[in-house]
């Protein structure tokens, strides 16, 4: 229901809905909801199955950049990832936990798993620089992804070009791109960036 009119830095995730289950409405989605994952219920095992090793397959790499960026091994912290049978992939810093839609390429469901575990590092590194959690801080964290994710010893594990899920970012990505080339410390780079968005 979250999702259901959600239009988000011009990605409408409520089309991706209607556009993917034509026949759910805000009145039968609990029933539908259920029927579906019922019915599909082999399917979703099997992808879930084969979710586990796109896991496999990029922890090693990322982690290693992470802790190498952030100076801090995340790879001992606990994270949750959902399957879901919507295309919206949502992530909850609380709990540290993630959604990641079904139908996705293997390759893909690796860039999804990789997108979030990306935010939870960025967002506890800023979280304890003090930063606040706004929209400033959140578009940065998009195109963080972007420039990350992008690094060669990742790509390498999964296979998909990070891209920009967000067209309204499409400009300020370039900026900050022109910001990541002064090859800046951590701190300085999200400070300076910030500054930039803000401005």
């Amino acid at each position: 229901m979250a999702f259901s009119d959600a239009v988000v830095g011009g990605a409408d995730f409520g089309k991706k809905i209607r556009d993917n289950h034509p026949n759910i409405t805000k009145e039968n989605y609990v029933e539908y909801i259920d029927d579906f994952y019922m019915t599909n219920s082999d399917e979703l095992n099997s992808v879930l199955k084969d979710t586990e090793s796109c896991f496999s397959e990029i922890k090693n790499s990322l982690f290693f950049e992470l802790k190498k960026y952030f100076d801090k091994d995340y790879s001992k912290e606990k994270h949750t990832c959902y399957l879901s049978i919507f295309d919206c992939n949502p992530r909850y810093l609380k709990n540290k936990s993630f959604q990641v839609y079904y139908k996705r390429s293997h390759n893909m469901r690796k860039e999804v798993i990789a997108h979030e575990l990306t935010h939870f590092a960025f967002y506890d590194f800023c979280d304890n620089l003090g930063i606040k959690n706004d929209n400033y801080l959140w578009e940065l964290s998009e195109i963080f992804n972007v420039i990350f994710l992008n690094f060669p010893s990742i790509q390498k594990d999964i296979g998909a070009e990070e891209l920009l899920f967000y067209p309204a970012l499409r400009d300020k990505l370039e900026a900050i791109k022109l910001i990541w080339k002064k090859k800046l410390n951590t701190k300085d780079f999200i400070a300076n960036s910030l500054k930039h968005l803000q401005n």
